[in-house]
């Protein structure tokens, strides 16, 4: 029954701690493998850098609700969001991204 989830790839939930800097502040964001490489598309649709995408999310975040409690776990939920997104509507443009991109994901959405 779970092996569809046992069976995937231990680097795909490898944590990976990245260095940004959220509207000049600097801060680590933890959030595993699979999560960065959804991130990094999310951006890479959006025409601009990780550090950049992760910068106007958070300002957003702030302007609606005047704080970012738990920044992190947003972000892994907007990745789930995301991914219910493409699979309601696969056909829709939802999700533009490069073939090197596409090579990224496909590590760990097989």
């Amino acid at each position: 029954m779970c092996e569809i989830f046992a069976n995937q790839p231990q680097e795909s939930y490898e944590p990976i701690t990245r260095n940004i800097r959220l509207n000049g502040q600097s801060t680590s964001i933890r959030l595993e493998r699979s999560f960065w490489a959804i991130v990094d598309t999310m951006a890479e649709e959006e025409g601009v850098s990780t550090p950049t995408f992760l910068s106007t999310l958070h300002s957003e975040v702030l302007e609606i609700h005047g704080e970012a409690k738990n920044f992190t776990s947003l972000l892994r939920c907007a990745c789930v969001k995301k991914m219910q997104l493409i699979t309601l509507n696969p056909n829709s443009n939802l999700f533009v991204r490069s073939a090197e991109t596409s090579k990224k994901l496909k590590n760990f959405f097989p």
